[in-house]
């Protein structure tokens, strides 16, 4: 097995430290693990802003296990995680454990460095993620706050009751996917970082205080339903060039009844089903009309629509804009 523990508020010491425990080099901030203990990397980026942030993106290749032992400085740690899990996961938080098994997960959630935090994972965990790590008085002063105030204590002493309660969703897919494809050779590489991860950090405490309203410490959602959720959202959004699956389809995929389905996927993502759907074709139409190569006209045909009008409608009704807008001129 392969164990690592630190404890640091300094994510370059802390890629310094494993690649000294590896045994490779670190070149331009990153770390390519060795076969023997997974395939794939670790990036460090330093944010002007003072932020720190690390980018995992690799496969164990045998049992490892990754602990950060508690500190007497507090820092906090923002962590975007999509695991997938072939055998069991066990998440610790303080003195708390929640064990996955054969299953996936795409979370965001909050920790806190004065107690410990790791994961034991088994053999083949594909482990993608963005940890941000920063000090209470940087967000006290980005949340405009005299001090961290009751609904982050509230929320960091519910430890692992927190980590299933804010599921990535496609917003914090296509945020996290353009901050790993950032060129290293573009010349705006970090200010594009820097901007995604604000936006994600903006994401997630406005979801956190937006929910305070609705009881979000009390979410009356099982393990179990939020696995459903996530499960359906997952389908939903697998291929979406092709029609949606109807919401009797997607009940029955994950054994549950239509209006419930409706109620908690709402709950979980803060809008209905189809206008989640909705909202995630638009977000991949604007992504096509901005890459360039692409006519108004072929990406709505490769969404479906057989009436133009239509499109522009839905776009301008996401957007603000016409889609036309998005063209690059030539």
């Amino acid at each position: 097995m392969f164990q690592f523990d630190f404890s640091y508020t300094d994510y370059e010491q802390l890629m310094n430290d494993l690649a000294q425990r590896l045994n490779v080099p670190v070149v331009n901030h990153q770390l390519i693990f060795p076969e023997s203990v997974a395939s794939g990397s670790l990036t460090f980026i330093r944010l002007p802003n003072g932020i720190h942030v690390n980018i995992v993106n690799c496969k164990f290749n045998q049992d490892w296990l990754l602990c950060r032992r508690k500190m007497r400085e507090q820092f906090y740690t923002l962590r975007f995680h999509e695991l997938t899990i072939p055998g069991i996961l066990e998440i610790r938080i303080g003195d708390e454990r929640l064990k996955e098994s054969n299953t996936s997960r795409s979370i965001a959630y909050l920790t806190d460095s004065l107690i410990d935090w790791g994961y034991l994972g088994a053999k083949g965990t594909v482990y993608k993620g963005i940890d941000v790590l920063f000090s209470p008085k940087w967000l006290a002063d980005y949340l405009g706050l005299q001090e961290i105030d009751d609904v982050l204590s509230a929320y960091l002493s519910l430890k692992v009751e927190n980590v299933h309660r804010e599921p990535l969703d496609s917003e914090y897919r296509r945020l996290i996917q353009e901050i790993v494809e950032a060129e290293e050779s573009n010349p705006l590489r970090l200010a594009i970082i820097q901007n995604r991860i604000m936006l994600l950090i903006e994401r997630f405490f406005l979801r956190i205080y937006q929910r305070r309203k609705t009881a979000f410490l009390n979410i009356p959602l099982s393990k179990a339903d939020i696995d459903r959720v996530m499960k359906v959202e997952a389908t939903l959004t697998r291929d979406i060039f092709e029609p949606a699956p109807t919401i009797s389809q997607l009940a029955r995929m994950v054994s549950i009844s239509e209006s419930k389905l409706k109620k908690d996927f709402k709950l979980i993502y803060g809008i209905p089903v189809y206008e989640y759907f909705q909202k995630v074709r638009m977000q991949a139409a604007r992504d096509k009309l901005l890459a360039g190569g692409h006519s108004v006209k072929a990406v709505a045909m490769e969404l479906g629509y057989s009436n133009l009008s239509n499109f522009t409608i839905a776009f301008k009704k996401e957007f603000g804009l016409l889609p036309s807008k998005l063209l690059t001129p030539y």
